[in-house]
């Protein structure tokens, strides 16, 4: 089952969503790590509805709007889920980062000019470093009132801290690879 299956299974997992709802998680939840084209959501889903991983909870429908088919996980797509989750993986060998690349060429480029795409990608960096210490605010007394480690917020917090971690190395490697210009 390929990787996509599995990020719809996981926001699934959480609460029934509609097609469009997976597609907003996907974007803002899941968007940081994990990307995927709205055009692949809806063959997914009815892909996995055909192998019983998630099934139709019902369609909502609003007088002003198109219907909304609300998918929900069904047990065999929770075991999936749980056994992909326990599964031992290799270490991936691949991060494509573009900007990477680019700073892998700083040497053909003026160090004025350089410094200005550095600038640029270190504002990006403290920008999503802002915006998930401001999710973590928002999810820790959420799961605060819970208490349990089996709270999928508590997953979520783990997630959006390793982004957080990762926002703040980038924007150093950002200020040292800027001193030795």
């Amino acid at each position: 089952m390929s990787s996509m299956r599995y990020a719809l299974l996981s926001l699934l997992a959480r609460e029934p969503l509609s097609g469009y709802d997976i597609k907003q998680h996907m974007n803002n939840r899941l968007g940081p790590f994990w990307k995927v084209g709205s055009n692949q959501v809806y063959p997914e889903l009815s892909k996995m509805e055909g192998e019983g991983l998630v099934k139709l909870q019902g369609v909502e429908q609003h007088t002003y709007r198109p219907a909304r088919k609300l998918y929900e996980i069904t047990e065999a797509g929770r075991e999936a889920l749980i056994q992909w989750t326990i599964e031992p993986m290799e270490l991936e060998h691949s991060v494509r980062d573009d900007f990477l690349l680019k700073a892998y060429n700083s040497w053909l480029v003026e160090p004025g000019q350089m410094a200005v795409r550095i600038a640029e990608m270190k504002k990006q960096h403290e920008e999503r470093l802002a915006a998930y210490l401001d999710k973590v605010k928002e999810l820790t007394p959420l799961l605060e009132t819970s208490g349990s480690s089996h709270d999928p917020i508590a997953s979520s917090i783990s997630v959006v801290e390793f982004g957080i971690q990762y926002e703040r190395l980038y924007i150093e490697w950002c200020d040292k690879l800027m001193s030795k210009l």
